[in-house]
């Protein structure tokens, strides 16, 4: 049976994960990429490098955002969000870099990205990311449950 989430669980979800997937569109193109992710209750913080997908978010801010998960056999949940692309500058940038690592998102294992103040491996180019945040619109929630014990694993996962 196919159903809502509640506002609570969108909003569980949203904050235990960290692992979602960007949806933008511009010049008659669609693009999908997976994003590590911190949200903070009011935005979608990720950083990302300059390439195909900030091209066409610089045409169209207009993104979808979505996080999903299975839960149990055949069952599953998923939350959509609608919003605006911004890239952050200054203090919002710096803000975002320090909520980003204190969630220990683990692209900053990746060597590719640089900070100020931290020096590049010998032989490796630093890249300094790109910060930015969804702006939200709308936000929804389905699920799927494929049996009755479906609303006790949700209620375990929020409790």
């Amino acid at each position: 049976m196919l159903s809502e989430l509640t506002s609570d669980v969108i909003e569980t979800m949203l904050v235990n994960q960290y692992f979602g997937r960007l949806g933008c569109a511009a010049e008659n193109r669609i693009l999908i990429e997976p994003v590590m992710y911190y949200y903070d209750g009011h935005f979608i913080y990720g950083l990302t490098r300059q390439g195909t997908k900030t091209q066409l978010l610089h045409k169209n801010p207009n993104v979808a955002f979505e996080i999903d998960e299975a839960v149990g056999q055949g069952s599953w949940r998923s939350v959509v969000i609608e919003g605006v692309y911004e890239e952050l500058l200054g203090d919002d940038r710096d803000d975002a870099l320090f909520f980003l690592r204190q969630r220990k998102i683990p692209v900053f294992a990746d060597e590719r990205f640089g900070y100020p103040g931290v020096e590049a491996p010998v032989g490796h180019k630093v890249v300094y990311p790109v910060v930015y945040r969804i702006r939200i619109v709308s936000k929804t929630g389905r699920c799927y449950q494929r049996s009755l014990d479906f609303h006790q694993i949700v209620e375990d996962h929020t409790a």
